[in-house]
């Protein structure tokens, strides 16, 4: 056998050896986690969930661990000059090679990219794994020079051949596609209000039909029905943290009483040695010769510090006239801060504005990154929509104190395709409204409540990022009965919806080129 097809052949049969204990173990660290949080899985769900990882995930640690081999390969040339014997170069190189690659995948992924590796003592515990990749290269290589020619073949054709496992188990395993998309809606009419927003976040109406529109790097503007943009002065502002389509100046809502008190209320991203969060500030919106600005500025609340930039929330919606809530995202790296009621983390938080009053209170908990929120003015409902991992977005009907499960019980699965959760549901946990899977990324929430689009009233639109589209989710009564698709025609994300004063719909795109689009009845001819 060629000598660079035997190196190929030992390099996949290490890394599948090296796969199959890292997923094995992978999933063990990931359940004891979640037994930690009190959540008690039987010797069958472990076994069950243990199989189904090493059939879905174990052919992505099979990619982990061939290029960690690849690392390896040039780390024993290194070492061999130190003098060192085969086999301690085989394991350490290994070891090493898997531990870069570990690394990496933790720092520059701004989600955990694997369950197990969010933390330093999980990093090293997969890393270890790597020691079974290295003896397994150093035997195969060992009987390339002691084994009989004829051997060959069968020694170093079947690792390759094998290759096709993994791949095979991972075509046969990955989440399939819906069947079919919901239908398209019918009957409205789009028109651009303005274009060039720099990842525009939120909007507000303002009453004489003028625009707040958010955008993550920290500007406010007001834009009027013909487009023209103003920028707001932030200056009075505390200075934020932004991170690009993930983290910035976020959500923004008129005070009730706006009118009388002129109060906005505004969500940004903060950034300070322990961490990044998301504070909730007050402040007064003047305009005073020919130009806005922002004073009187009140910081309100700050979310507990993480140690990383993903999953964030910060919605609001208005629970009566004294009381906001606000959505938290879990904690990312640490996702089980979602179940810690002594944390903002995974959380709606509920504060009070009255007079005399301070302080936040746990609302809901158990979520994940709910970044939509609205309040039924009809029934009073509340409502979240939230991201799921892969798969497992939900609009959440929230009941307060109640506890929707995150990280315990989840219907999606992590980024590498291993399970989040045995279970899917459980007692003591509030189910889910609805459940999109695969994702549509829903990224806000209204309740389409106007006069514009007859038959609409109280029906849900949820913006979605990933599919692309708002979806018009169709109600009777308190269920959900039917979806259609909006927008989908223009195949750009969207990021929020609103409903105008007047009953048409606004909507943004996402990015750095965002647009303002308004949505009313088409006309009939």
């Amino acid at each position: 056998m060629r000598s660079w097809l035997r190196t190929v052949s030992i390099t996949l049969a290490a890394a599948l050896a090296t796969a199959v204990v890292a997923s094995l173990l992978q999933t063990q660290i990931n359940l004891h986690a979640l037994t930690q949080l009190g959540l008690e899985v039987s010797w069958q769900a472990r076994a069950a969930v243990t199989l189904e990882d090493l059939a879905r995930f174990g052919p992505v640690m099979f990619g982990f661990s061939l290029a960690g081999g690849v690392l390896a390969l040039g780390l024993q040339t290194g070492l061999r000059r130190l003098g060192l014997s085969a086999l301690p170069c085989a394991l350490i190189a290994s070891v090493a090679g898997l531990a870069i690659v570990l690394a990496l995948l933790r720092s520059v992924i701004p989600m955990p990219a694997v369950a197990a590796i969010r933390e330093v003592p999980g990093v090293a515990l997969l890393s270890l794994c790597g020691l079974v990749g290295g003896y397994v290269s150093h035997v195969l290589a060992g009987r390339v020079v002691h084994g009989a020619r004829r051997h060959d073949r069968a020694a170093y054709l079947v690792p390759a051949c094998l290759v096709l496992l993994p791949l095979a188990l991972f075509l046969l395993m990955r989440p399939m596609p819906e069947r079919s998309q919901p239908p398209a809606a019918a009957g409205y009419q789009t028109t651009i209000v303005a274009n060039g927003l720099q990842w525009p976040w939120s909007l507000a109406e303002l009453p004489d039909g003028r625009l707040l529109i958010t955008e993550m790097a920290g500007r406010l503007k007001v834009i009027d029905h013909a487009g023209e943009r103003v920028d707001v002065d932030l200056s009075k502002l505390p200075e934020g943290y932004h991170r690009e389509r993930v983290i910035g100046l976020m959500d923004i809502a008129l005070s009730p009483d706006y009118e009388n008190d002129h109060r906005i209320y505004l969500t940004q991203g903060y950034r300070d040695p322990r961490g990044v969060g998301v504070r909730l500030m007050r402040g007064a919106l003047n305009f005073a010769g020919g130009e806005w600005s922002i004073d009187q500025v009140e910081v309100l609340f700050e979310s507990t510090p993480k140690p990383s930039d993903g999953n964030n929330g910060g919605r609001l919606a208005f629970l009566d006239p004294h009381t906001l809530l606000m959505t938290v995202g879990d904690g990312s790296v640490r996702r089980e801060e979602a179940q810690n009621r002594s944390n903002s983390l995974g959380k709606v938080m509920r504060i009070s504005l009255a007079p005399g009053a301070s302080g936040a209170a746990v609302y809901t908990s158990g979520h994940r990154n709910p970044q939509g929120i609205v309040r039924d003015t009809v029934t009073g409902a509340i409502y979240v929509s939230e991201h799921g991992p892969r798969g497992g977005d939900e609009l959440n009907w929230l009941r307060p104190g109640g506890n929707y499960g995150w990280p315990l019980v989840s219907h999606g699965i992590d980024y590498p395709f291993a399970r989040v959760s045995p279970f899917t549901r459980h007692e003591g946990f509030e189910d889910p409204e609805v459940i999109w899977s695969p994702s549509i990324a829903p990224s806000g929430l209204a309740v389409y409540q106007g006069a514009l689009f007859k038959g609409w009233q109280g029906d849900f639109l949820v913006p979605a990022l990933r599919e692309r589209s708002v979806r018009r989710l169709v109600r009777d009564g308190d269920r959900v009965v039917r979806q259609e698709l909006l927008l989908g025609e223009r195949g750009e994300r969207i990021r929020d919806v609103k409903v105008a004063g007047d009953g048409s719909i606004y909507a943004f795109t996402d990015g750095v080129d965002g647009k303002l689009l308004r949505l009313v009845p088409k006309e009939i001819p």
